[in-house]
């Protein structure tokens, strides 16, 4: 699909064309079963990293324990609740090298692959991208490269959820009480401000650069900006209806595994969202064009047909672009029999007449015509006379083109144009060859 050739007009109607075709092509897609995918392929890899982590940890309190002797000094429940001397002896006699670290180290390096493939399927998925299989020295960079960044997200995520932790203890809790706004601008700092703007640098680049389609840095900032702001609503939402502190202990844990697995998916849910919203506005004008092309007939009162239509039958965006934009009085000729051009025309106001040898037809307003000859690159058949004010746009040979070829629904009504048009023509003309 070609990019769009011009900006696109902001209004609300542009507004809402975009969000009802995000919402349609997120379903078309399967983005849901791609989000489900992503946040699955994250969350194992998250888990081995988290385990690798606290094996180095371990691997530390080994080479000097005195930071557990420490700790256990701060806090009393520590020592009521743990055997220190014990604990010590346990991590003094773990070998150097253990089979279950070398499995922890290749799950992370299958699973931050297998996250990865299901992101990029989802993002060629939205953008219409081949998907292809790396080969060789790529393959293993790739590899490298996925766990690495991996690893530095699961870490950056562990570190946020221990600070937390370390927050509510009782030594941050007599911090906190003597010093209210330090501490709390500090919780405030690590827990909410910093990941939602490593989200949005994260997410502005996997934009730019995974779509492939070369959009813009002021392309991508809209999308992500609203992923992020979505993400920050999903989880106010969540916390407003689910509150963790209010069960025990073991149901504790469980309610925050829950919460943790439906914000993962929600948050890549919404992030292949605002991707697929990307690309809506990236190929704004074409898929406008094929929705006008499909448009429902005046006599469809099915309710999605009648959103449809009222959607989208004055398109904005198209109407911005003058060059295209032809206004006729009555009996003005927009093409004549024998003309040869090669473009299409979509009615957006007015009336026009569509007269053939022994045929005639009225095209209203929500109606494509003359795309025929567009398609058959001959002359015209007929003559086309507005029969009253006409505002009308010219769909150029190109775009109508790239249209056939991305959409196959305008691609299906086009060909029946034509098996209509040639019933029509040799029903006149039997003795026609081409």
């Amino acid at each position: 699909m070609d990019s769009h050739y011009k900006p696109k007009k902001l209004t609300l109607v542009t507004f809402l064309q975009s969000v009802y075709l995000s919402v349609l092509f997120t379903s078309r897609n399967d983005l849901f079963s791609y989000a489900a995918a992503c946040a699955f392929g994250f969350l194992m890899s998250f888990v081995p990293v988290v385990m690798m982590t606290l094996v180095i940890l371990l691997r530390v309190l080994r080479a000097n324990p005195a930071p557990i002797i420490q700790l256990a000094g701060v806090s009393p429940l520590i020592s009521s609740l743990v055997n220190i001397e014990n604990l010590i002896q346990s991590i003094q006699q773990i070998r150097q090298v253990t089979n279950f670290e070398i499995i922890l180290a290749i799950a992370i390096i299958w699973m931050a692959r297998r996250f990865f493939i299901s992101l990029v399927r989802s993002m060629k998925r939205i953008f219409n991208q081949t998907y292809r299989v790396q080969k060789g020295m790529t393959q293993a960079l790739a590899f490298a490269s996925e766990s690495v960044l991996i690893i530095l997200l699961s870490l950056l995520i562990f570190a946020i959820i221990s600070i937390r932790t370390i927050v509510k203890l009782p030594l941050s809790t007599q911090l906190n009480m003597r010093y209210p706004e330090l501490m709390d601008s500090f919780a405030n700092l690590i827990t909410t401000t910093v990941p939602f703007i490593l989200i949005f640098i994260g997410t502005v680049i996997v934009y730019r650069f995974a779509s492939r389609t070369k959009p813009t840095l002021l392309e991508c900032l809209v999308p992500a900006g609203g992923c992020v702001f979505a993400t920050w609503g999903f989880r106010k939402l969540m916390k407003l209806f689910i509150n963790v502190n209010r069960y025990n202990s073991v149901y504790g844990v469980m309610s925050n595994v829950i919460v943790l697995l439906l914000e993962v998916y929600f948050f890549f849910l919404i992030f292949l969202f605002f991707a697929q919203y990307l690309f809506v506005n990236q190929f704004f004008d074409t898929l406008v064009l094929g929705e006008l092309y499909v448009l429902p007939d005046h006599d469809d009162i099915k309710p999605k047909s009648i959103l449809r239509r009222l959607l989208f039958i004055r398109p904005d965006s198209l109407l911005a672009a003058e060059p295209n934009v032809i206004t006729l009085h009555s009996g003005e000729s927009i093409y004549q029999q024998g003309d040869f051009s090669t473009d299409s025309f979509y009615l957006v106001k007015g009336t026009v007449q569509v007269t053939g040898t022994n045929s005639f037809n009225y095209i209203t307003r929500g109606m494509f015509f003359g795309e025929e000859s567009c398609m058959l690159e001959e002359r015209r058949t007929e003559d086309a006379v507005a029969v009253s004010d006409a505002e009308i746009i010219r769909i150029p040979e190109e775009l109508f083109f790239s249209l056939l070829e991305k959409n196959p629904t305008v691609a299906q009504k086009a060909l029946s144009q034509i098996s209509a048009y040639y019933s029509k023509f040799y029903g006149r003309n039997e003795d026609y060859s081409l």
